[in-house]
């Protein structure tokens, strides 16, 4: 079942049962999909649409960091009730035990030695993990492996 169908009958499900919520942020998601479908004139794919659920959650954590800042835990959490729910319909993600050894394996390929390499080195995490993990914690875990590197170096 493609990502499309599938929040099709989650919204209707949702629906039935009252989850106001899931709901909610379903339909705002479908918006979202809808408007890229607009912008590009055509139906999105499936890695497109993972791509649009990345972006909603994205904009939702940076929602949650900005609300926790301003001492509106009660917003934050909604917040990352959305994400939860969000998060279901993308692909399982890396665990970041495995995002570490992916990123060691990378910079060894690769010969990266420094921050310095950060630029060819991301790029090679982003194809290894396929959007099975954030960007956000791919690039944390590069500039450690690439600080490491570098202090072991000298």
């Amino acid at each position: 079942m493609s990502v499309a169908q599938r929040l099709t009958n989650d919204l209707k499900s949702a629906m039935v049962s009252g989850d106001v919520r899931r709901r909610d942020v379903i339909r705002f998601l479908r918006s979202a999909v809808k408007n890229a479908e607009i912008d590009r004139r055509r139906d999105l794919t499936d890695a497109e649409i993972e791509d649009v659920i990345r972006t909603q959650i994205k904009q939702r954590r940076d929602s949650v960091e900005m609300f926790r800042r301003g001492g509106r835990d009660e917003l934050a959490d909604e917040e990352e009730a959305q994400i939860v729910i969000l998060l279901a319909y993308l692909p399982q993600q890396i665990d970041e035990q495995e995002l570490r050894e992916i990123v060691r394996v990378q910079a060894e390929a690769l010969g990266v030695s420094g921050p310095r390499d950060m630029g060819r080195l991301m790029p090679a995490l982003m194809a290894a993990t396929n959007g099975r993990a954030e960007g956000r914690m791919l690039s944390q875990l590069a500039r450690e492996e690439l600080e490491r590197r570098s202090a072991s170096s000298n």
